[in-house]
């Protein structure tokens, strides 16, 4: 009971928006599909908040999660599932902003005194390895005692609402319907979860639209969001 008490007040503390991870300054190009007025309402938001559940996350970052969770004790097979992801990743932005925040979650569990995390931090800063997001939410998370489906749950939590923190500061929806809208995300993530989980040599993004939409948001000369 104390165990699972634990591991409950852990995974609340890494979901948190109050945990320091850096993600409130990306949009992944809700920004830019925002500005064109292609998403102008709580309808729309949750129309591309569930596709990116099903065309970005299902198959490209929670494999990866999933992988780097499952080999979290070899930093050396971490820094390859970190290349894989690296390559596979298409949109430059896309890969600048995976590597920020997964270098920021780097930072933070290095300064709360995970010592794996400062070893990992240090392949990073020799070229030795990339820190991309979901690989570093699956062995960080691995190390802090979480299990795979807690780092998963994290993750698919975190990256809807990351995009409905933004949808909220563009004034696409109202705190209230993002919640509206995190309850349905949350019970399509749990679907999604539990279809087999790809392999890492498959792993695989359809999210053309928002790919093109963070290509795009890079050439604005006005920004709220760094995507």
């Amino acid at each position: 009971m104390t165990d699972n008490f634990a591991s409950m007040m852990a995974v609340l503390q890494y979901g948190d928006s109050f945990f320091p991870s850096g993600s409130v300054a990306f949009s992944w190009g809700l920004e830019d599909l925002a500005e064109r007025g292609r998403l102008a309402n709580a309808g729309e938001v949750a129309a591309f908040v569930i596709g990116q559940l099903r065309s970005r996350w299902s198959g490209f970052d929670r494999p990866a999660v999933a992988a780097a969770h499952r080999n979290a004790s070899v930093c050396a097979a971490v820094a390859d599932i970190d290349r894989h992801v690296e390559i596979r990743t298409v949109a430059a932005e896309l890969r600048s902003g995976s590597r920020r925040l997964g270098n920021a979650m780097l930072l933070v569990f290095t300064q709360l005194g995970q010592a794996d995390a400062r070893r990992y931090r240090d392949l990073v800063r020799h070229d030795e390895a990339f820190g991309h997001l979901s690989v570093m939410q699956g062995f960080l998370l691995a190390h802090s005692g979480l299990n795979e489906v807690e780092a998963l749950a994290i993750s698919a939590h975190t990256f809807c609402t990351g995009l409905l923190g933004a949808a909220i500061r563009l004034g696409c929806l109202t705190h209230i319907e993002a919640q509206h809208i995190l309850l349905e995300a949350r019970r399509a993530a749990g679907l999604i979860n539990s279809e087999p989980m790809p392999a890492l040599e498959e792993i695989a993004s359809s999210s053309f639209e928002s790919e093109i939409a963070v290509m795009n948001h890079a050439s604005r000369d006005l920004r709220l969001f760094a995507n």
